[in-house]
């Protein structure tokens, strides 16, 4: 994210980060939030064993926070795509991947349904969209990963 931060500062074009301080403040907030909390909380929600059902209880309680800060929101810092968006990338788009690879449902539309609708708008957002790897491709490699580790 450094790096996102270091485009945004130094070329044209959109910006990245909101200008003002507060939502700045807010969008590196989720950021870290993203990083650290989700990320160790998911890390190993797609493995099989005992250990799964725990993991997944601990990912779900970090996505409803998730889901509750996108309510009545299109993107995480208010309705322009931006940093906390593009941070979130491993949950809204990876992770469906994985999902679908795995069977393991987390985010769905009646229980995260805020967050379902984040991941929908984040996989067709215009600025986004067409620099996401081929989903179908992914899939499929990872329902092999998935298959495999499960023999």
């Amino acid at each position: 994210m450094l790096i996102v931060e270091y485009i945004d500062e130094t070329f044209e074009g959109p910006p990245i980060l909101p200008k003002d301080p507060y939502d700045r403040a807010i969008a590196r907030f989720w950021v870290k939030f993203l990083e650290h909390q989700v990320a160790a909380a998911g890390k190993n929600i797609f493995l099989k064993g005992e250990e799964q059902e725990k993991e997944k209880e601990e990912a779900c309680e970090m996505l409803k926070i998730l889901d509750n800060e996108l309510k009545d929101k299109k993107f995480f810092v208010g309705d322009k795509f931006g940093f906390a968006d593009i941070a979130a990338n491993v949950v809204g788009f990876w992770l469906g991947v994985f999902e679908e690879a795995s069977g393991v449902a987390l985010i769905t539309r009646e229980k995260i349904s805020n967050l379902y609708a984040w991941r929908d708008e984040y996989i067709n957002c215009a600025q986004n969209k067409e620099y996401l790897p081929l989903r179908d491709e992914l899939h499929a490699h990872f329902q092999a990963r998935f298959s495999a580790a499960s023999k």
